[in-house]
């Protein structure tokens, strides 16, 4: 493996907004310092990679044309989520790619992580079990690695090492059968158990399947004495102020639905929706209709930032409609509450279907 310089890495830890920085820590307060965090520069100052292969790479792009162009199969990556500059991968060929970097936690302070983190993958997202990093055929023996994720690390532990004995925080992660393709979203993470030390923030790409673009933008530390940093929610993140969902998947034999849901971090999600349905008030009564229930209330709770999905389960109200028309549009409200802060509602339409002749076993 060949460690090189932060020339070609990324930059981990950029300030969610000086504005907001400035209202966190009173007067006198310092920040953990990370170098080079949201890669206006236009380059990686201040950043380490490590690179398997050397086959690809960690890059400051702008716009939305992968670094390495000529390439056959290739697609658009996500224009950078804040300001001009972002951090991404590029591969020629299958290779390990990681960008880091070591911040100082001042003693007594609170101090948080935070960052938006994208991707776009050619290929299905893919985790071997047991989990690695390495793309060496013969650590994988025929499995596929298509993943990428971001922990603090401890810095004295190996770069590629996955050993939860390394890893302090996962602040974000992908898994087999994720979608190939995510739009910037805010994650975060409590650094403030690790007050007094130095941590490696690890932004990991492993691409055996042809290429994954995997971006980061944002990162910074926010660092208060105890008790003054803001509440987390989705709206402490710059310009992701809402819920990020992902493509409904739909259950044809019985109405349900999966949908998936990027939080940015641990607390509740939960899921509900109700809508008109025709019903008689008594027999030989005219029909009027009256709201119910129309999927089944679903609550979880979440130990990370991710993805979750959410079934969503039709009613037996929202059955009869379905088996009598096929399909049934719902207005779902989910509700994401994290461990600490104001919880944030969104509405989101979704079509549940049956196939026709699928029917209850009464």
């Amino acid at each position: 493996m060949r460690t090189q310089g932060a020339g070609s890495g990324l930059t981990l830890l950029a300030v969610v907004g000086l504005a907001c920085l400035a209202l966190l820590a009173p007067s006198g307060a310092s920040a953990a310092t990370v170098v080079n965090g949201d890669f206006e520069s236009g380059e990686l100052t201040g950043w380490s990679v490590s690179r398997a292969t050397t086959l690809g790479d960690w890059y400051a792009y702008k716009g939305t044309n992968p670094p390495i162009g000529g390439k056959a199969l290739t697609a658009p990556v996500f224009a950078p989520p804040q300001g001009t500059f972002a951090a991404i991968t590029d591969e020629y060929n299958p290779d390990t790619l990681v960008l880091y970097q070591d911040v100082a936690l001042r003693p007594g302070y609170e101090h948080r992580l935070s960052l938006f983190a994208y991707y776009t993958s050619l290929e299905p997202l893919a985790v071997p079990t047991p989990d690695t990093l390495s793309v060496d055929e013969q650590v994988l023996a025929g499995r596929k690695n298509q993943q990428y994720r971001i922990d603090v690390m401890r810095p004295e532990a190996p770069i590629e090492s996955l050993n939860p004995g390394d890893i302090l925080r996962t602040v974000f992660r992908t898994q087999s059968g994720d979608p190939k393709e995510k739009a910037p979203a805010g994650f975060a993470a409590d650094l403030s158990a690790f007050a007094g030390q130095t941590v490696r923030l690890r932004i990991a790409v492993a691409a055996t399947e042809e290429t994954l673009n995997a971006g980061v933008d944002a990162v910074a530390v926010a660092s208060a004495p105890p008790g003054q940093l803001p509440p987390l929610g989705p709206g402490f993140f710059k310009g992701a102020g809402k819920l990020s969902f992902g493509k409904v998947k739909l259950n044809r034999t019985n109405g349900s639905a999966i949908l998936p849901v990027d939080v940015p971090g641990p607390g509740r999600l939960s899921a509900k929706a109700e809508g008109p349905v025709p019903v008689a008030a008594k027999a030989g009564a005219s029909k009027a209709k009256k709201l119910r229930k129309l999927i089944k209330p679903v609550s979880l709770k979440v130990t990370t930032a991710g993805t979750v999905k959410l079934r969503l389960q039709p009613t037996d109200a929202a059955r009869g409609i379905l088996e009598l028309k096929q399909k049934l549009r719902v207005k779902v409200v989910v509700t994401y509450t994290p461990a600490a802060g104001s919880a944030a509602t969104e509405t989101v339409p979704v079509v549940l279907k049956l196939e026709a002749g699928q029917r209850r076993q009464r």
